[in-house]
């Protein structure tokens, strides 16, 4: 797949529409497992989380996820790389993601920006809710309500915090822009 997309958010289109089309299974591995180049999970390696993943073209990414020892894990987190992204001279960044879950979960939503080996973390400010229908939810940072948000940095990710403990998921599309 080519990437001519351009912009502050280039990256991160390609790379979810790579996920879009990629179709595989796997295991969930101790503490990181990749999915794609540049999207990945990540769990608390202490509280042996087990499960699988799933890509279809029918649904980008379904996970099912249960602990295999006695504590509940303290992150389980979808890792998405956004590159570099530049924010200078732009307002705002947003999500939109469409999810369902057999049962009504919890999700928070993170940009991670890092530089020179430590990372900052902005939530998004709306909690996302999964149900058994598929729902849409849709958020913004804006940058002027987040002066301490650095412009540019060395990377970026798009980090989704699932609630901690067994849940199974569906996420349908994730879109990202940056205005």
């Amino acid at each position: 797949m080519n990437n001519l997309l351009t912009g502050a958010d280039a990256q991160a289109r390609f790379l979810l529409q790579s996920l879009k089309a990629h179709e595989g299974r796997g295991k969930l591995l101790a503490a990181e497992t990749p999915i794609i180049e540049g999207i990945r999970l990540s769990n608390d390696p202490i509280s042996k989380v087990k499960g699988h993943y799933e890509s279809t073209s029918g649904e980008m990414l379904s996970l099912s996820m249960q602990h295999g020892g006695s504590k509940t894990p303290k992150w389980q987190a979808l890792h998405i790389s956004l590159g570099e992204m530049n924010l200078s001279g732009s307002l705002l960044l947003g999500v939109l993601i469409k999810s369902r879950s057999p049962s009504s979960m919890t999700t928070k939503i993170c940009l991670r920006s890092g530089k020179d080996g430590d990372f900052q973390d902005i939530f998004f400010s709306k909690t996302m809710v999964s149900f058994a229908q598929a729902s849409v939810h849709l958020d913004v940072i804006e940058f002027d309500k987040n002066p301490n948000l650095p412009r540019q940095v060395q990377w970026r990710d798009l980090i989704l915090f699932f609630r901690p403990g067994e849940f199974d998921i569906s996420l349908l599309d994730i879109r990202l822009f940056v205005v």
